[in-house]
């Protein structure tokens, strides 16, 4: 059998050569960004109710949390517009992991600025959900991008029902914590 590389003459790009070639694989590929997708908006959602919730102690967490959420949401919309590149996953996965550093260290040492800088903040069920929903979102994006990768194996499950119900779960949980968590000091 030869390859379209040797057929062509020129060397495969990386996403050409990671390009699902099947229509099993493409069809996995969609449902892990749709899954990609739902998880950065459901994050978001819970981080407009996180703004409603601290804009009223400190108006700059508001600003942030407005701006994380549009971010969130708005990277969610752009990963359902396919196609989406690899560095927009990773750019998105990056940022994602920023918002669970500041979220680490806001529960552990807690945030040098604000009204309560350098007092570690409990765990709430809402910032919980929202922090495991972008653990998961940057997996699922790594997965994306390195299928053959450690974390793309054992995200592989990730296609048909099973991306389905990660979605509904996820989306549900959210929007639950977002409609009903509470925020307090």
């Amino acid at each position: 059998m030869t390859s379209s590389r040797a057929v062509s003459g020129r060397r495969q790009t990386r996403s050409e050569a990671a390009a699902p070639t099947s229509a099993v694989e493409r069809r996995a590929s969609e449902d892990a960004l749709f899954v990609a997708g739902t998880l950065a908006a459901v994050a978001g959602l819970i981080h407009v109710k996180a703004m409603a919730d601290h804009v009223g102690h400190y108006w700059l967490f508001g600003v942030l949390f407005g701006a994380v959420a549009c971010a969130q949401i708005g990277w969610g919309v752009w990963i359902w517009r396919r196609p989406v590149s690899d560095r927009t996953l990773i750019a998105g996965a990056g940022g994602t992991l920023g918002v669970v550093v500041v979220w680490l260290v806001s529960r552990t040492v807690g945030l040098p600025i604000g009204p309560w800088a350098g007092e570690a903040e409990a765990i709430g069920v809402s910032d919980a959900i929202a922090t495991l929903t972008e653990l998961v979102l940057i997996a699922v994006a790594i997965a994306i991008v390195r299928p053959q990768g450690r974390v793309g194996v054992r995200f592989a499950w990730l296609s048909g029902g099973h991306a389905v119900r990660l979605g509904i779960a996820f989306g549900s949980a959210g929007v639950l914590a977002a409609a009903f968590g509470g925020h307090a000091h």
